[in-house]
C-alpha cells in the first residue's frame, strides 16, 4: 500500500507542477470553440474504425491513452521498447489526391489545390489533406517526441447570383471557398505508472504552438480572387498552451486477454492563449472515452484483437451515432501487431467502414488504412471518404 501511495504522489506533484507552469489564461478574449478533430491521426487505429482506447499498445496511443504506455511492446527486453523514426503519415480524400496529381505547387499550397477546386463546376467537392511527422521514443514506461502536424480542409460553394468583390471594383465572384486550417508543432510526453496488477494510470501532455486559419474566400471561374487569397493567407490565428491527458488500462489475465480503457482528453476543456494582440483564444473541448478489448492467441505466430469504445461522450457537437466505434485485427508472426511481419484490419466508425493492414520488414513498417468521415458541406452532410498512409522505422527490432 505504501508503494501504491508514493506512486500517487509523485503522480499528483507532477501534475501539479506542469499544471502550473503552463497554466490557462485568466482572461478571455471572445475564445473560438475548435471543431472535434483529433489531435493526431493513427493509421493503425483508423483501420480498426478509431477503437484504439481499449487497445492502446503501440507509441501513437500517446494520444488515445497514455495509460497504454505501460503495455507497449511487452516482449522487448531492454529499457528502450520503440524508436519510431521518422513516423510520417499523410491522409487525403480521393478528390484531393487527384488535384495533387494535376497540379501541386509546394510554394503555393494549399492555394494551387483550392484554385482547381473551384474552377471545377462541380458541387460538394472536399478538400482535405493532413500531414504528419512524429518522430518518438518509448524508454521504459517513459515516451517523448516532436509532433508536427498540419491540416487542411474546405468546400466550394455556389452563389445563385454573382456578387461585387469586396476586394476589388468590378470585379465579381459567383462562389466562395470555405477553409479551415490548423498548423502545430510542439513537445509530446507522457508516462504509466503500474498502480496494481491489473491497472495502470497514465498521463500525458502536448507543450504546442498553432496556427489556425478560417476563412471564407472569394472566387469565380478563374480561380480565386487573389486580393481574397492574400487576405486570407495574412488571416493567421496564432496561439499556444499545453494540453493535458489522463488514462486507464486494465488489463485481466484470461485466455482472451481482456482490457478496459478510460481516458479524458484534454483534461478540462484546453485554452491555447493568443500570442499576440490580434488573434483570439482557441479552446479545446474535453475528449471523454471508454472502450474494452479482447486479444486472444491462436497460436505463437497468429494473434487477434477485438476492440470496441464510445468517444466524446460528454460532447453534444458529435451525433451519438458518430460515437461509437469497433474493430478486429490480425496479425500473422506475432500475437500482436506491433511485432507481426504482416497485419490486417476492419472496422466501423462514423457510421461507415473502415480497413488497412500493415507490413514490417526489418526495420521499417509501412501502413495504409481507409475510413471516412460525415462532413457538413452547404447546409448538407456529406460522406467523404479518406486514405491515409504510414512509414516508420524503428532501430532496435
Amino acid at each position: 500500500m505504501l508503494k501504491i501511495s508514493a506512486k500517487v504522489k509523485f503522480f499528483f506533484f507532477f501534475f501539479v507542477i506542469v499544471h502550473s507552469s503552463f497554466g490557462y489564461p485568466s482572461n478571455s478574449n471572445s475564445p473560438v470553440i475548435i471543431p472535434a478533430i483529433p489531435n493526431y491521426l493513427s493509421s493503425r487505429s483508423l483501420g480498426m474504425g478509431g477503437a484504439n482506447v481499449g487497445v492502446a499498445d503501440d507509441e501513437n496511443s500517446i494520444f488515445d491513452n497514455p495509460a497504454g504506455l505501460g503495455t507497449i511492446n511487452s516482449m522487448q527486453k531492454g529499457v528502450v521498447k520503440i524508436t519510431s523514426l521518422p513516423n510520417i503519415s499523410y491522409s487525403t480524400n480521393s478528390y484531393t489526391y487527384g488535384l495533387t496529381n494535376q497540379n501541386y505547387n509546394y510554394y503555393q499550397y494549399p492555394y494551387s489545390l483550392i484554385d482547381n477546386s473551384v474552377k471545377d463546376g462541380t458541387k460538394n467537392n472536399i478538400i482535405f489533406t493532413r500531414a504528419s511527422i512524429f518522430p518518438t521514443i518509448v524508454i521504459g514506461y517513459f515516451q517523448f517526441g516532436i509532433l508536427a502536424d498540419s491540416y487542411e480542409s474546405g468546400y466550394t460553394s455556389f452563389l445563385s447570383s454573382p456578387q461585387t468583390s469586396a476586394f476589388s471594383n468590378g470585379m465579381t465572384y459567383d462562389r466562395t471557398f470555405s477553409e479551415f486550417r490548423r498548423d502545430q508543432e510542439g513537445l509530446v510526453t507522457g508516462f504509466s505508472l503500474p498502480l496494481a496488477k491489473s491497472f495502470l494510470f497514465g498521463v500525458s501532455s502536448r507543450v504546442m504552438q498553432r496556427e489556425t486559419r478560417t476563412n471564407i474566400i472569394e472566387a469565380n471561374q478563374n480561380g480565386l480572387i487573389p486580393q481574397a487569397k492574400t487576405q486570407a493567407d495574412r488571416n493567421i490565428n496564432s496561439t499556444n498552451g499545453a494540453a493535458f491527458d489522463l488514462g486507464i488500462i486494465m488489463p485481466f489475465k484470461s485466455q482472451l486477454s481482456p482490457k478496459i480503457g478510460l481516458s479524458v482528453l484534454d483534461v478540462g476543456d484546453t485554452t491555447y492563449q493568443a500570442s499576440n494582440s490580434s488573434s483570439h483564444d482557441e479552446i479545446e473541448k474535453m475528449n471523454i472515452k471508454a472502450g474494452f478489448s479482447l486479444n486472444p492467441s491462436f497460436s505463437k505466430f497468429v494473434g487477434a484483437i477485438f476492440s470496441v469504445e464510445e468517444e466524446r461522450i460528454n460532447d453534444q457537437r458529435v451525433n451519438d451515432r458518430d460515437k461509437i466505434h469497433g474493430g478486429f485485427e490480425l496479425s500473422f508472426g506475432a500475437q500482436s501487431s506491433v511485432n507481426a511481419p504482416f497485419s490486417v484490419r476492419l472496422g466501423y466508425g462514423n457510421q461507415n467502414f473502415t480497413a488497412g493492414f500493415s507490413i514490417f520488414i526489418i526495420f521499417a513498417r509501412l501502413e495504409f488504412a481507409t475510413y471516412a468521415e460525415n462532413v457538413s458541406v452547404n447546409g448538407d452532410t456529406v460522406n467523404d471518404r479518406r486514405y491515409i498512409g504510414r512509414l516508420t522505422v524503428d532501430l532496435i527490432k
